[in-house]
């Protein structure tokens, strides 16, 4: 993937040169003025940042848990900015909407039921094995910090 991120970055430079209207930059409310500048620039960091930061906590919890968990978060997130849309911005909210936002949380909530199953199997094995460790007195493995001669 790093590869493809310096390939990306000049084709969109490129594609941004021939393709956006240059002219019309100055003219721009973003861009008329030093403070405009300023405050564009910071807005762009700040989103930035945001981003960066955003990634960084999905490889976290990738790292932790799953990819399906991130996964099934990312769908949580778009259901909830459908609601907002709806609730907030006055959206129109269809019944193909309301099936997906229906699919979306039977979908989380069957999930969730299984991880809960399989956590309680999980434990339940570790504590028979805890059992069984206990009336055998033996252990698994050993760990030795260091052996002397």
């Amino acid at each position: 993937m790093s590869y493809v991120t310096p390939v990306m970055a000049v084709v969109t430079a490129l594609l941004s040169l021939l393709l956006d209207p240059w002219d019309q930059f100055t003219k721009n409310s973003y861009f008329n003025s030093s403070w405009h500048i300023a405050r564009s620039c910071f807005l762009m960091l700040f989103g930035g940042t945001l981003a960066f930061f955003m990634v960084l906590i999905e490889y976290i919890l990738v790292s932790i848990t799953s990819a399906v968990t991130v996964t099934l978060a990312g769908v949580v997130k778009e259901a909830v900015t459908i609601l907002v849309a709806v609730f907030y911005l006055q959206d129109e909210f269809t019944w193909l909407k309301g099936a997906g936002l229906l699919t979306i949380m039977v979908g989380v909530s069957l999930f969730n039921w299984y991880k809960y199953l399989k956590l309680q199997k999980g434990k339940l094995e570790e504590d028979e094995a805890a059992i069984a460790l206990t009336a055998n007195h033996a252990a698994k493995y050993v760990i030795l910090d260091k052996m002397e001669d």
